[in-house]
């Protein structure tokens, strides 16, 4: 019985040359005598129109591909029924889905997103010379409110009933609204239209599109002839025309499914120095992709199936056209089919042997047996001598083909025996749901000697990608869309050349795991007879596979494992943290893989400055909407501790009392703990002498200048006020004052913190670490100082602070490579002076300078090769009665701790080749410091209607 392998293309908005099946010619003879039938392989044929039936892409937020969905119910036609591929969340163009946009620098590298400056991609590309950016524009703007309006033009074309005599004028106004579209379309996209071509939007994109599907908006009765699909097809024509002018690459709705984007390939090699084999049909040099090699038949017959798989593998991005998945790949390739489009498995088998023998890493074939997901005549193919001498070096990539078949039947894979080095790609539309086209793999095995090994089910070895609508080349400089598992084929094709390229080492099994371990699951939980292992995520299978497997390799070259590497900021900063990285290995069967992390990915933060800004500000809100009357004396005054004091005992001069007061907000209050702070006081009248110790902020018991009152003046990252005792602030403390005379007191004290970072679940009350692995930050400080009244109104103080922080570097800890286990020691000297000066004005400033020593962390691979000098200092300003005697005014200008110099060294080994994985131990210095932080702050406290309400104001301004 005859059997056909057909080219996996469902369907194109421009059809493909179609040769009926009757014409195919008989097999020429080679002289052999042969009792086999030959096999034919050839494109799809009928009647194919993809926007058959009612389509609105753009109508109301209704769920994609609602209904019957059949490719190839009738005449051939992926979309049958009411199916919207771009509705609700699910828009490739506009709204939340952006593949270019926000943090996509997952490696070590100066990798710019698509927009700002595109000069990694494409020089310094500037179409419009001017400000206009098509994507920060009003581009984006344009097709959001578009998209709606168009669902209200289309829901309303529908609905007229052109044998109504209202119908004429029901039209005139579809044409209305659609000029009104096309003027917009003007005002937006003109400019670059113009740029580009000379002529206007009407002109360049309008007037062949509106003749092509037979639109005269001057005759409104012309729009009579346009059913659903036609009008879901003309808006997407439109569309894609417009942004054919953007001065960018193609952005289609593949991208963000499979979790890929330019910044992503270009991070990750774009796939350099890999080549790909295509087995396919021949296409133009017009193209412009990096091809060699290109053997079988070289007659190009028009049809371009060929054009569309290479541009989804290795298009450059070259802001003009399609992008690739990886762009720096080589293709080599080899077309089997002749004139008939047309071949068979003899010449299959020559083309595969053609593409090894060329040396391809990564074979792609998007062809297949109809009726099958994969053929039992593939094995003939595999176990060819010639084939098999080369198949090991190569991961081969097919096409489940468009049948929507279950596989029923095993494959006797005998012959071959492994099937480590073969992937078979479905198709799912934007929704993620299964393509009703594509095959499936069912329960069936690649058997061994009639045994079903542990992963050998068909299952095991398919993905699916994207492969509905899919915008390609159309083999003539221009773009179109096509629907197939062809297409969903070379994104996973494209994705092994990121991994082969990254990862040189690599074998072909090895990555093929990689990109099955990496896929989304979709369908039942874990790998099922639908979607089997998933979906193709490219930025998962570049990323650890298992991030709590991952380990470092020290100077010595000893493995050390690693739960993660992480590092919360405190007050260390680096002059170019996304410059300097470190090395992070996983297993992978019996080799590895390396991963190069900034240490600015690495930095637990918040990076959107927006939740970063309201999460701050909830904070500052609290703390300054507290009682602005301290000491309850009816005037506003700027101190946050409300002190509450009650007397113990009392021996002559000596009383001892007990005290509490207002806990700092940002401190973490875990189960069991009061949300206050508690001590003893011991005073001796006489002397002047004061002991005092207890729970709670130490640093502000320290403090000798009552004007410097806030929690917030002396925590290290928003005050100046001898920060580095604020490191040890929040604990037990302990201290005493010694009054030498009137002018002159000495203190001294110990403060502790201990902060386990943890925090808990609303409804089950349970408590978690806010970050896995980190210990708990624990530091201790010791302080002594003078404090000396120079004179009336004008006081001097200077104290000396020793910290100790067992697992912390200035408030920073890490995990992994960057753990400070082993931990630092800081000194500093603090100077501050209050001055009482003219108008009722009150002047207090403090200045501090530290330094912070280490030896070696008990990572073994991070020193601080040069002790790190710091610097804070805080001026205020207050007056007291400003407007009346119960206001008060302060103003402050603040730098919180900033590290000044130092230099910390980093030795560990890494891959120094890249193609055959040999490990080197280099060292990196990382210099410290960076952008000075600088605040004003301004607040103002008064009480109104006889001390019945307070009005408050106050704004705190980042000056750097």
């Amino acid at each position: 019985m005859k059997k056909f392998l057909r080219n996996t293309a469902a369907a194109s908005v421009l059809a493909f040359a179609i040769t009926p099946l009757t014409a195919i010619p008989a097999w020429a003879s080679d002289g052999s005598e042969t009792t086999e039938t030959p096999t034919f392989l050839f494109s799809y044929r009928g009647d194919i129109n993809p926007f058959r039936g009612d389509i609105s892409p753009f109508h109301g937020d209704i769920y994609p591909f609602h209904g019957d969905i059949n490719p190839f119910r009738g005449d051939i036609s992926p979309f049958y029924g009411d199916i919207s591929p771009f509705w609700g969340d699910i828009s490739p163009f506009w709204g939340d889905i952006n593949p270019f946009h926000g943090d996509i620098n997952p490696f070590h590298g100066d990798i710019s997103p698509f927009w700002g400056d595109i000069s990694p991609f494409r020089g310094d590309i500037d179409p419009f010379y001017g400000d206009i950016n098509p994507f920060y524009g009003d581009i984006s703007p344009f097709w959001g409110d578009i998209g709606p309006f168009w669902g209200d033009i289309n829901a309303f074309w529908g609905d007229i009933d052109p044998f109504e005599e209202t119908s004429t004028s029901e039209y005139a106004s579809v044409a209305e609204q659609l000029q009104a579209i096309f003027d917009r379309a003007e005002a937006v996209f003109g400019a670059a239209v113009e740029h580009e071509t000379g002529q206007s939007v009407h002109e360049a994109v309008l007037a062949e599109l509106l003749a092509r599907y037979g639109l005269d908006l001057s005759d409104p009765d012309s729009l009579a002839s346009m059913d659903a699909g036609d009008r879901s097809a003309f808006f997407l024509d439109f569309y894609d025309g417009l942004m054919g002018y953007t001065g960018l690459d193609r952005v289609d709705h593949w991208m963000p499914a499979i979790n890929w984007t330019p910044a992503l390939s270009q991070a990750s090699g774009a796939g350099k120095n890999v080549i790909v084999g295509l087995l396919d049909f021949a296409f133009t040099r017009d193209e412009a992709l990096n091809a060699r090699n290109s053997k079988g038949e070289r007659e190009y017959f028009d049809f371009a199936h060929g054009a569309a798989v290479a541009g989804l593998i290795n298009a450059p991005l070259d802001g003009d056209g399609l992008m690739g998945v990886a762009p720096g790949a080589t293709l080599v390739t080899y077309n089997p089919f002749d004139d008939t489009l047309s071949t068979n498995f003899d010449d299959v088998r020559d083309g595969i042997n053609s593409l090894l023998k060329s040396g391809a890493l990564v074979v792609n074939m998007s062809l297949g047996v109809p009726g099958t997901t994969f053929s039992q005549e593939w094995a003939n193919v595999f176990s060819d001598r010639q084939v098999a001498r080369r198949a090991g070096d190569a991961l081969f990539v097919v096409a489940a083909g468009n049948d929507g078949y279950t596989q029923d039947f095993d494959v006797d894979w005998s012959a071959v025996g492994s099937v480590d080095n073969l992937i078979i790609v479905g198709s799912v539309d934007p929704a993620n749901n299964i393509s009703s086209f594509s095959n499936r793999p069912g329960e069936a095995c690649f058997t061994v000697n009639g045994v079903c090994e542990e992963g050998n089910r068909l299952m095991d070895r398919f993905l699916v990608a994207p492969g509905e609508l899919i915008l390609v080349s159309d083999g003539e400089g221009g773009v179109m869309r096509q629907s197939g598992t062809s297409f969903a084929t070379p994104m996973v094709a494209g994705a092994a050349a990121l991994v082969q390229g990254r990862w040189g080492w690599l074998e072909a099994g090895d990555v093929g795991d990689v990109l099955l371990r990496s896929a989304r699951d979709l369908g039942d939980p874990g790998t099922d007879a639908v979607y089997g292992r998933g979906m193709l995520d490219v930025g998962a299978a570049m990323s650890p596979l298992d991030p709590d497997s991952l380990y470092i390799i020290t100077s010595g070259l000893q493995r050390r494992d690693v739960a993660g590497a992480v590092r919360t900021r405190g007050r260390l900063t680096f002059y170019a943290a996304d410059e300097n990285s470190v090395v992070l290995f996983e297993d992978l069967n019996n080799t590895f893989r390396d991963f190069v992390v900034s240490l600015d990915d690495l930095t637990l933060d918040l990076t959107d400055e927006e939740l970063e800004s309201a999460i701050n500000a909830e904070t500052y809100f609290i703390e300054r909407n507290r009682n602005a009357d301290s000491d309850d004396d009816g005037a506003a005054d700027f101190r946050d501790t409300t002190e509450y004091a009650a007397p113990i005992a009392a021996r002559g001069d000596l009383r001892i009392s007990a005290v509490m007061s207002s806990h700092d907000p940002r401190e973490n209050i875990t189960d069991g703990e009061l949300p206050v702070q508690l001590g003893i006081r011991m005073t001796d009248r006489v002397s002047g002498r004061e002991m005092r110790f207890g729970l709670g902020n130490g640093a502000l018991a320290f403090s000798g200048q009552d004007r410097f009152g806030l929690f917030s003046d002396h925590r290290p990252e928003t005050g100046g006020v001898n920060p580095v005792l604020g490191f040890a602030s929040g604990g037990l403390y302990g201290m005493g004052t010694y009054t030498l005379d009137n002018r002159t007191r000495l203190n001294f004290g110990v403060s502790t913190e201990r902060d386990e970072d943890r925090y808990v679940l609303p409804f089950s009350g349970e408590e978690r670490a806010r970050v896995s692995g980190l210990d708990a930050y624990q530091a201790t400080a010791f302080a002594g100082g003078i404090e000396h009244t120079v004179r009336d109104g004008l006081e001097v103080n200077l104290s000396y602070t020793l910290l100790r922080e067992d697992t912390g570097f200035l408030g920073s800890q890490g995990t992994g490579p960057l753990d400070f286990s082993g931990g630092t020691m800081t000194d500093s000297v603090t100077f501050g002076t209050s001055v009482a000066l003219p108008m009722v004005l009150n002047l207090d400033a403090s200045a501090t300078m530290a330094r912070t020593r280490a030896g070696d962390f008990d990572s073994e691979v991070l020193e601080l090769s040069q002790d790190a000098m710091s610097t804070a200092f805080q001026v205020t300003m207050t007056r007291n009665g400003l407007v009346s005697d119960r206001d008060a005014l302060r103003l402050s200008l603040i730098q919180p701790l900033h590290i000044e110099s130092g230099e910390m060294r980093y030795t560990a080994a890494g891959v120094a080749d890249r193609e055959n994985g040999t490990l080197e131990v280099s060292t990196q210095n990382w210099r410290l410091g960076g952008e000075r932080p600088l605040f004003a702050e301004a607040m103002y406290g008064t009480y109104l209607f006889e001390g019945s309400t307070e009005f408050s104001f106050y704004s705190r301004v980042e000056l750097s």
